[in-house]
């Protein structure tokens, strides 16, 4: 049997040989190891794809013909081979600094170093140290290609242009245009449901003088480990335009014919949640889910209860003689 290194060695150069795109069935034909049956072969590409796609090696799947459905893949050597950089060696230590201060957890930055023209200067001592996940690579190669990626997020197909990618707060997040909502959306990487499919480059343009940052809502609801609900608050009429204006209509799910709203947030901070809506008096009220709204009706009898006993005590002392 081949063996699986050949196999994806052979499948780089086929594919950055060809001048067009290559059918599955073309690829079998020219690449050994993959299976008769087309199910598992099927299955077989996709893994390599993935493995590929995730050591950096861009795979381009564009239409065989403009005429019928049928898809193919191939490498453009231009994608593939890194130009020279003519670094100058002050450049060279500058990136001997940046990639040393910051470490990318499970990255080889020495080494990609070494590809750029060897270590120049001294090390910087660790800053930071940023988690990696798997769908990253395919995220940033969709950024510096102005392409399109879809990909699943909590059971909804999406499709956006990566306007920027951001780590805040322990998280990774890309912020871009949604196609589906058709205005701008952060996603939190760590919770998209499976692989990050890569669209053709050149396929949009951020807008001009883009802050990504900016883009990133700062909502301390999302910023937390608990299992994600989403949680129903109603607000009132008066306090309900500045509530939509912070958390975005899109979380809208009710307007009432008196003016008031209920908008759903989904909640991983549930003390962040609940400090948001009392935060608006009587201007608001949780609805829901049943288990969240009860833990607010208990955080509050708590505080009352503890409010009356220290009114009780106060009330006792009044009355002792000295």
């Amino acid at each position: 049997m081949t063996d699986r290194l050949e196999r994806l060695t052979n499948l780089v150069a086929t594919l950055l040989d060809t001048r067009r795109p290559l059918a599955l069935d073309e690829i079998a034909e020219l690449v050994p190891g993959y299976p008769d049956d087309k199910l598992s072969r099927r299955r077989q590409f996709e893994r390599d794809k993935e493995t590929l796609r995730g050591i950096g090696i861009p795979i381009r799947i564009e239409p065989i013909d403009h005429l019928g459905s049928d898809i193919g893949y191939r490498i453009l050597p231009d994608e593939y081979y890194l130009p020279p950089l003519d670094l100058s060696p002050e450049e060279q230590a500058a990136l001997h600094v940046a990639v040393t201060a910051v470490r990318l957890e499970g990255g080889a930055g020495r080494e990609a170093l070494w590809k750029l023209g060897g270590l120049e200067g001294e090390a910087a001592t660790a800053v930071a140290a940023l988690p990696t996940l798997p769908a990253l690579g395919v995220l940033f190669d969709a950024y510096r290609a102005r392409a399109t990626v879809t990909f699943s997020y909590r059971g909804a197909t999406r499709q956006v242009d990566p306007w920027g990618i951001l780590f805040r707060r322990g998280h990774w997040y890309v912020v871009g245009h949604d196609h589906d909502r058709r205005d701008t959306r952060s996603f939190r990487v760590d919770r998209m449901d499976d692989g990050v499919e890569l669209g053709p480059p050149g396929g949009f343009e951020p807008p001009a003088e883009l802050e990504p940052g900016a883009l990133l809502r700062d909502e301390p609801w999302q910023f937390g480990e608990e299992e994600s609900v989403v949680g129903h608050l109603w607000v009132d009429a008066v306090q309900a335009g500045a509530v939509i204006e912070q958390v975005g209509e899109d979380a809208v799910i009710e307007s009432r014919d008196d003016g008031s709203v209920v908008v759903g947030l989904p909640v991983t901070n549930a003390a962040a949640f609940r400090s948001f809506a009392l935060g608006l008096l009587d201007a608001a009220e949780v609805l829901g889910p049943p288990e969240l709204r009860a833990e607010v009706v208990r955080w509050l009898e708590d505080i009352a209860a503890g409010s009356a006993v220290a009114g009780n005590a106060v009330a006792g002392s009044a009355g002792t003689s000295p």
